[in-house]
């Protein structure tokens, strides 16, 4: 083993990952695991012999980085082994929960909450669930073979992101790794750090395009006559309209115009609107949504209060046809006989209940699990056309829809508000356009008050959010991750932070593996 020496790992290319793979069918006569469909080049690339060890993911949303975990896991079926597949919140572990039982059959799931099938061959769980169980030496670990960790961009997080620090350094080294993220635009840099950390040579492919592109908005309406004023910021090939942005704040600056015309002194703030213009806002905007056929939208809002708020606001609003109606009410009744009489009375069960037989839905960390659930499986039916949600819902659960609307691009950060980062504001809008079914998505921004700078625009829209510049030494160094203060780098005989640096990274390697990016999901 040699110490000290400098990252040069054999075979660190990018290769064509929109090129498929030339003989793939004689390279894979008998694959772990058939996909329904054809596979794309990039997930050909991941599946070929010779290219599966450290498997980090940083493709564009709906591209398809879900069907590589299973495979990994059809991997692990074939040689009799353990898998896990580790997400960061919960609804998201029960989506794939359900997903993976359908395919796989023998699938577990393990939450804070929820605890099935422990013995299962493939588990579903957060990754604080897997930390706890490297921790306490669980047998469970002894024949696993392939971890998945979905959105593992969470490693940037000030709070959590030393859970997945802790784990990438506690798992032996006979575990094979998978990392899905779309909003790792910094791949190369961060693969580095997990193949030093790991001890192993990364082979780097990359996604050219979002397979549906995107189309980015304002819109400053605020009643039926100006609904039409929706103004395009960025267009499917990523080009930037200053000119679409003017024609915003030009139309903001005509709206009070005439509202001074017609109230004198009482001119607009451009503040926060009053509830009443609040309520035009939404109605003129899900007119237009109508007749332009942009339903299903998902509405991001940065409040719980504000979601219900803005839900109860649409009054006697109808979105749904007689027959969605029926299917929804019949759907409603089957689901809430599972709760005891009193509780079906209670005011939020009452209110959604209402609210989802017009096609308006609401999703935040407040609703009851199975409310929340219905909402879901709603959603996923097209019988929700509009969804208030707060940021949670964005977080890789698979309910993508045809637009996605931003009430705002200020958020409470805990310690106060500020503008959305360049990749929080990507994992959200990666809900909007569904593949298959759309040839565009849809970004909606409100103009409730006065139009966002430009540069602020500008900054969010096109700016990469990198994950945090990791030290050479890899995980666990000191500074090389906000929060490292794990306990594997703080101290630990075998686990220390010095142990891994002063390993160094091993010219000669045995297996190559490989990263897919950098797939930053750009507009």
């Amino acid at each position: 083993m040699k110490r000290g020496v400098q990252f040069q790992p054999r075979g660190f290319s990018s290769p064509d990952a929109a090129t498929p793979v030339e003989g793939f069918e004689e390279l894979l006569p008998d694959p772990a695991h058939r996909w329904p469909l054809k596979p794309d080049p990039f997930q050909q690339r991941a599946a070929v012999p010779g290219a599966r060890s450290l498997l980090p993911v940083a493709a564009h949303t709906s591209a398809g980085k879900t069907a590589l975990a299973e495979y990994a896991m059809g991997l692990a079926r074939r040689h009799m082994t353990r898998s896990i597949y580790t997400s960061p919140i919960k609804a998201l572990s029960k989506q794939k929960f359900g997903d993976f039982r359908d395919t796989f059959g023998d699938v577990g799931l393990l939450t804070g909450d929820v605890r099935l099938r422990p013995e299962a061959a493939w588990l579903v769980m957060s990754t604080e669930i897997l930390r706890s169980m490297l921790y306490n030496g669980s047998d469970a670990i002894r024949d696993l073979e392939w971890v998945i960790f979905d959105e593992v961009h969470c490693v940037n997080d000030d709070e959590r992101g030393v859970v997945w620090e802790e784990v990438l350094i506690l798992l032996p080294e006979h575990v094979k790794l998978v990392l899905l993220s779309a909003t790792v635009p910094n791949a190369l840099e961060f693969a580095q750090c997990v193949g030093r950390t790991k001890r192993r040579c990364v082979r780097v492919l990359s996604t050219p395009r979002r397979p549906v592109p995107l189309e980015h908005f304002l819109f400053t309406g605020n009643s039926a006559r100006n609904r039409h004023q929706l103004f395009q910021l960025l267009g499917p090939g990523g080009a930037f309209s200053t000119q679409g942005y003017y024609a915003a704040v030009e139309a903001k600056k005509e709206q009070s115009s005439k509202h001074a015309q017609s109230f004198g002194a009482r001119q607009p703030t451009m503040g926060a609107p009053n509830p009443g213009q609040e309520r035009g806002v939404w109605l003129s905007l899900l007119q237009t949504l109508r007749e332009r056929e942009l339903l299903p939208a998902v509405t991001f809002t940065f409040s719980r209060g504000r979601c219900e708020e803005q839900a109860a606001a649409l009054g006697s609003l109808e979105l749904l046809s007689g027959a969605e109606r029926a299917q929804v009410w019949h759907f409603l009744t089957r689901c809430l006989a599972r709760l005891r009489g009193s509780d079906r009375r209670l005011p939020q069960v009452l209110q959604l209940s209402e609210l989802l037989q017009r096609g308006i839905g609401v999703h935040h960390g407040g609703v009851l699990p199975l409310l929340k659930e219905v909402v879901e499986m709603l959603f996923s039916q097209g019988l929700v056309k509009v969804l208030f949600a707060t940021e949670t819902f964005a977080m890789g659960v698979n309910m993508p829809a045809r637009t996605v609307v931003f009430d705002s691009i200020r958020k409470h950060d805990g310690n106060g508000f500020r503008d959305l980062l360049p990749g929080e504001y990507t994992q959200m809008l990666g809900r909007a356009g569904r593949r298959g079914l759309d040839t565009t998505g849809t970004v909606i921004i409100l103009c409730k008050g006065a139009v966002p700078e430009l540069s602020d625009l500008h900054r969010m829209m096109l700016c990469h959010c990198h994950v945090p510049t990791v030290s050479p030494d890899g995980f666990g160094s000191q500074g090389s991750l906000p929060g490292t203060g794990s306990r594997a780098a703080r101290g630990g005989d075998a686990l220390c932070a010095g142990t891994v640096r002063e390993a160094g990274f091993l010219d000669e390697v045995t297996q190559d593996s490989f990263v897919l990016g950098p797939g930053y999901d750009r507009p």
